[in-house]
């Protein structure tokens, strides 16, 4: 299992957060929104950064995804306010019951 996140933010915005925060997932820019849109994510209806080409012409959804091999989604949670996240006790929970590890699956303190 690998965890991703997804961003519309710069490779270099993104490294920057990575080392500060010290996530463990692998962070990726979708500058041109085309993961973004492959899941049917985009959010034209908000956009509070600059306009193009300094920032995207969109922004995705907030949206948490629990996607196997073969890009099938099993696990969806999507947030009605733009500036939340899903709560990592309800990701790990799904985690649980899609991937059949109770044990394998903790939130870090």
């Amino acid at each position: 299992m690998a965890i991703l996140t997804v961003s519309t933010d710069t490779p270099g915005a993104i490294a920057k957060g990575h080392r500060k925060h010290r996530l463990g997932a692998t962070m990726l820019s979708d500058r041109a929104l085309e993961v973004t849109d492959a899941f049917g994510l985009r959010n034209t209806g908000f956009h509070s950064g600059p306009p193009p080409p300094i920032a995207p012409k969109a922004l995705p959804v907030p949206t948490s995804l629990l996607v196997d091999a073969s890009g099938k989604v099993l696990w969806m949670d999507q947030s009605e306010n733009y500036q939340r996240r899903s709560d990592p006790d309800y990701v790990v929970a799904a985690l649980r019951k899609h991937l059949d590890a109770p044990a394998a699956v903790t939130t870090a303190s």
